[in-house]
């Protein structure tokens, strides 16, 4: 009786091995077959991409606005004010020189003038702007690269692009 019973189990315990071992197989083919539907999606998408990049880059760039390193006064209003306060301090190191000048001119000496001297503010406008020009281009360089990849992955993943 024992040995029936164990034989039973075993008999019992192959059956269960040989249903898992089938349904892993179904399993593993419809992981593969996913899997080969998932590479063809993205070899569609990538040689999609690939006949229109230029198009796309063209449209990056132009998202930007079409003369994106044209000066415009009227859009530009940090860049406009950066300037008005740079020129207003060259312009009054200007009066200020004319102003030693007709000092000069008329005799006072250096002694008697009431004009101070020129000063020239160093302004690394340069370093300045490229910090904001640089971490702003980055953000949104960041968020297109994301969409750009999140659009890849949508097609990919069979959900369009």
């Amino acid at each position: 009786m024992i040995e029936n019973a164990v034989e039973k189990a075993r008999k019992a315990a192959e059956a269960a091995a040989a249903k898992l071992a089938e349904a892993e197989a179904a399993e593993h083919a419809r992981l593969a077959q996913i899997a080969a539907e998932r590479a063809e999606r993205a070899r569609d998408y990538d040689r999609d991409f690939l006949a229109h990049w230029t198009e796309i880059a063209r449209e990056a760039v132009e998202s930007e606005g079409d003369k994106s390193a044209d000066y415009d006064p009227s859009t530009m209003g940090f860049l406009e004010g950066l300037i008005r306060f740079v020129a207003g301090r060259e312009k009054r190191r200007t009066v200020l020189t004319h102003a030693q000048n007709a000092e000069s001119a008329l005799g006072i000496s250096t002694a008697q003038s009431t004009v101070p001297e020129a000063r020239h503010y160093s302004l690394d406008v340069v370093g300045y702007l490229t910090k904001i020009v640089e971490d702003e281009a980055a953000r949104r360089h960041g968020e297109f690269a994301d969409a750009l990849e999140a659009k890849r992955n949508r097609a990919i993943d069979g959900e369009g692009h």
